[in-house]
């Protein structure tokens, strides 16, 4: 994956209303908790005519374990099982408490499932299941329908009693409506600027590793740049210098992940010495611990240091190998293959 796809790949979690709205703060869940306590509180209050309170207080539960299920449940929108659950909960809660109430209904408090059904359908709808809000709506309204007319009341009691139920529904889906619209141009926006800032990161790290290369290099070869430039003779300290010089760049190159102060010196040393070294990089140390990349530099600055003839090829190899660096030692007298693994161990093999 490119840096460009990587920075447009927005986190869900990024994307989730309950963030815009607040809703997965700790606040929110106080809210949730007041709900609880303020039915709790209404049921045991008016609780004259109803047969059972502590039946009542099951509806409670269920109305306020949805409510922290909106808040909670992550995701935009709310998944489909858990925007079904939740709507349940209005007209189940709604059917529980009316079948608890005497007739007629002795405190128009005890009609308190009818608004916790508005808010959750209403918040179902915000999180994007507008739908599936207006269905336990609906629902919520058969249920006050069938329980006055099983009452003797008339089916139109129950349906004057909860109708009323969907203009604060409709407001509450309009704002839905809107907002969502709203947070799905700013979510566009952050992601656009995440992007955007992720570019210029990598632009001003590109120009820092560049300005860091130019000074390197400032340093190494303006010397002997300065003294070819005067058109005088080299001796053979300074040819035997450019070569080095060349050796070291050349290394800079094609093994960026083997360029440690040790790794460098004893490189350098061993050209001195008449040592032919080789460095290269597959990438392999770009994606383990740098604690492996610390060991694998020592075992390197090792075998250089060690080496007095012949040729030095140290090799990191590609990422997801079983080993993650080789160095062929190679001479007159014998070849000795140094590996090491994954874990950090090092094994000699003789040919």
């Amino acid at each position: 994956m490119t840096k460009t796809s990587t920075a447009l790949a927005t986190p869900d979690a990024d994307r989730d209303v309950r963030g815009f709205l607040g809703m997965n703060t700790a606040s929110a869940y106080g809210v949730a908790a007041t709900f609880f306590g303020t039915y709790s509180l209404m049921n045991f209050t008016s609780s004259s005519g109803v047969h059972s309170v502590w039946t009542v207080q099951v509806a409670v539960v269920l109305v306020a374990s949805a409510a922290f299920a909106l808040v909670a449940v992550p995701g935009d929108p709310l998944g489909a099982r858990w925007a079904t659950a939740i709507g349940a909960a209005a007209p189940m809660s709604t059917a529980v408490v009316l079948s608890q109430l005497s007739v007629p209904i002795a405190n128009g408090l005890q009609t308190w499932p009818l608004s916790a059904a508005v808010a959750l359908c209403g918040y179902v709808s915000v999180r994007g299941r507008t739908v599936i809000g207006w269905m336990s709506m609906v629902a919520v309204v058969t249920v006050c329908v069938v329980w006055t007319a099983a009452t003797g009341q008339g089916s139109m009691v129950g349906l004057a009693m909860s109708i009323i139920s969907f203009a604060p529904l409709a407001m509450a889906t309009f704002f839905a409506l809107t907002f969502r619209s709203t947070a799905a141009a700013v979510f566009e926006l952050r992601a656009r600027s995440r992007h955007r800032a992720a570019e210029e990161a990598a632009s001003s790290a590109g120009l820092d590793e560049r300005d860091r290369q130019l000074e390197r290099l400032d340093f190494l070869a303006r010397p002997l740049l300065a003294k070819i430039a005067t058109g005088s003779d080299l001796d053979s300290a300074e040819r035997q210098e450019c070569g080095l010089l060349e050796a070291s760049l050349r290394d800079r190159l094609r093994a960026p992940g083997l360029m440690t102060d040790e790794v460098v010196q004893e490189a350098r040393s061993a050209r001195t010495r008449g040592v032919q070294v080789v460095l290269l990089d597959d990438g392999g140390l770009a994606v383990v611990h740098p604690t492996l990349s610390g060991r694998v530099s020592t075992v390197v600055a090792t075998a250089l240091r060690g080496a007095q003839s012949g040729t030095v090829t140290a090799r990191i190899l590609p990422p997801g190998r079983p080993l993650v660096a080789s160095i062929l030692l190679s001479d007159s007298d014998e070849d000795v293959r140094i590996e090491v693994d994954s874990g950090g161990t090092e094994s000699v093999v003789v040919p």
